[in-house]
């Protein structure tokens, strides 16, 4: 599957959030959001570009599931666990919504 310049600036700024209120390496947070990108895509059974050119509700149920995968790496690792995590998470969700609406 290849990448669309799009995807890139949506993980990129994704994972730059994520590395700014956690204490992920840039790696470490394109790992996790690319993962919870392929898993809901395996389960869904779709791609990228068929979700960006589908509906608006499948694409809003498609970014939480993303950020709920995100999450639970977050909360599943005690190094990367924060205070703050229900905000960052919300920017996650907005950031993520942002470039899917």
């Amino acid at each position: 599957m290849s990448v669309s310049d799009r995807q890139l600036r949506l993980i990129k700024e994704a994972a730059e959030l994520l590395v700014m209120e956690h204490r992920l390496t840039v790696e470490e947070a394109v790992v996790v959001i690319s993962s919870a990108i392929k898993k809901e895509l395996s389960q869904r059974n779709t791609s990228f570009e068929k979700l960006e050119s589908g509906s608006k509700i499948d694409r809003t149920s498609f970014t939480r599931s993303v950020v709920k995968t995100v999450q639970d790496s977050l909360e599943a690792n005690p190094y990367w666990r924060s205070h703050n995590l229900e905000k960052s998470i919300d920017n996650f969700y907005k950031v993520l919504h942002k470039h899917l609406d």
